[in-house]
């Protein structure tokens, strides 16, 4: 009979045992762990992503700074044409009117030759 009583006695402890384990009344440590786990790789990889980010941001800010280094002399180098343009253009406009004054000067002359 103390032995019936003995194993009732064990059951009903690994029955109580069992019941507070699927209640979670059991530590949640392996839970827990699991947890901290997943969190700490979601930090991980939220730092690793934001590393990425400014590293883009680096880049990106390098290959705008040489964009404008390049507009810029592109620009400087065509004021440098159109000025070139422009003095070559007043000096065929000079030229132009020095031979527009010899031509009058010719009409002027042919005009008082056939008078004569």
């Amino acid at each position: 009979m103390t032995k019936v009583r003995v194993l009732l006695g064990v059951l009903a402890v690994l029955m109580l045992v069992g019941f507070a384990t699927g209640c979670g009344l059991v530590s949640d440590q392996p839970k827990q762990e699991a947890e901290k786990k997943v969190e700490s790789k979601a930090q991980q990889a939220k730092q690793e992503v934001k590393k990425k980010i400014e590293v883009g941001q680096q880049d990106l800010q390098k290959k705008v700074d040489d964009l404008k280094k390049k507009v810029e002399t592109g620009q400087e180098n065509l004021k440098k044409k159109v000025d070139e343009v422009q003095t070559k253009l007043d000096e065929v406009q000079t030229k132009l009117d020095e031979l527009l004054k010899k031509v009058d000067a010719q009409k002027q002359q042919k005009q008082q030759n056939q008078k004569k």
